[in-house]
């Protein structure tokens, strides 16, 4: 799975981002085993946390891929922001239709639609009651992880790197003196940022001018 990230993403910090939003998600698994109160079982609670990496790596990679599309031509702490507003409906989506999917197969619930009735904690429910509350508590917290830590850890990175670039520079113009070349373009950057940028402002409350048509001259036959 690490590989496919790299090779889709061509970044080993966001493939590492989204196999960790997969690890912090089983946090919602053992939260849910004890709030259900039941045991971890190695198979069908092993099964339910292999299918929720799946869900997660998906959310994660729909967002970290439109983060990269937006970026390439805005601000990246924009291009952020643009990506958590972006895809928080289709995550929610996703999270809701599987969490309300599988709540009756968590609470025990067998529905009879030949017969009529239900049936709670029917055998043949309970097989399935620890795969499907370990996907439901699980999916519940890596939502959130999807829309905040993710978003988050991207903005850590943008960030530190700024700041990285900016001490480097400052470093540099103190150690090699004013006259050099850091120190030049330390001071013309910080200048630049001090510039405010125009501000185009486009209405269509006004209608353009009409050109007066062109006024050809009169041609007579003998002419």
């Amino acid at each position: 799975m690490f590989i496919i990230l790299l090779a889709q993403f061509n970044s080993v910090y966001n493939s590492i981002l989204v196999l960790l939003a997969v690890v912090l998600s089983t946090t919602g698994v053992l939260i849910g085993m004890l709030v259900m109160d039941q045991p971890f079982s190695i198979i069908m609670t092993g099964t339910g946390i292999v299918a929720l990496a799946g869900i997660v790596v998906n959310n994660n990679i729909v967002l970290i891929d439109t983060y990269q599309e937006y970026s390439a031509y805005m601000p990246r702490t924009e291009a952020i922001a643009r990506t958590a507003q972006d895809r928080i409906r289709p995550v929610l989506l996703t999270t809701i239709t599987t969490m309300a999917g599988l709540a009756p197969m968590m609470f025990g619930l067998s529905v009879d639609f030949f017969g009529g009735g239900y049936t709670l904690n029917s055998p043949t429910s309970l097989w399935w009651k620890q795969l499907a509350t370990a996907v439901v508590f699980g999916l519940g917290i890596a939502t959130v992880l999807t829309l905040v830590f993710t978003p988050a850890m991207l903005a850590i990175r943008v960030w530190a790197t700024s700041y990285a670039l900016a001490l480097a520079r400052l470093l540099g113009a103190l150690s090699l003196g004013r006259s050099s070349r850091a120190a030049r373009d330390w001071a013309v950057n910080r200048k630049a940022k001090r510039v405010k940028a125009a501000e185009f402002i486009w209405t269509d409350d006004e209608e353009p001018a009409q050109q007066p048509a062109p006024v050809t001259p009169t041609l007579r036959a003998a002419e």
